[in-house]
């Protein structure tokens, strides 16, 4: 059975390699076959994976899209690391990432460090929003 998207005007989503862009009606269509697809709320620009949790789910979105998700993976620890030095009080939140990661389950490791972001910005979100203007 075919996967049906539908996006609104200038809803943007990935399709294995290609970034595509509605124009400005919304639009219907139907995917069959397999591939990554990633709707535009789970995508994350390079230049917003400023923060310790957002590189970690900008490498995670990268596996998930990447052939060879396994090139990625010492970048994935060297930040995973990173983060549990900043904010060891959200290993809790890493661990699930790290278990679907270790199953090469990338949609879910997506979905699991985006409540990752959600934590991070509730504990330090105006602290990390200081630091990145001052940067």
């Amino acid at each position: 059975m075919p996967l049906k998207i539908e996006l609104k005007p200038h809803e943007s989503i990935i399709i294995g390699d290609a970034l595509i862009t509605n124009d400005g009606e919304r639009t219907r269509f139907y995917i069959e076959g397999k591939m990554p697809i990633l709707r535009e709320k789970f995508i994350l620009r390079e230049k917003d994976a400023n923060t310790p949790s957002r590189r970690v789910y900008f490498i995670v979105q990268q596996m998930y899209l990447s052939n060879h998700p396994e090139k990625l993976s010492s970048l994935y620890i060297e930040y995973v690391r990173d983060l549990q030095n900043a904010a060891p009080s959200l290993i809790s939140y890493i661990t699930p990432i790290n278990e679907c990661v270790i199953n090469s389950d990338f949609y879910g490791a997506i979905k699991a460090a985006d409540k990752l972001i959600k934590k991070e910005d509730e504990l330090f979100g105006e602290a990390l929003k200081g630091n990145v203007e001052e940067a």
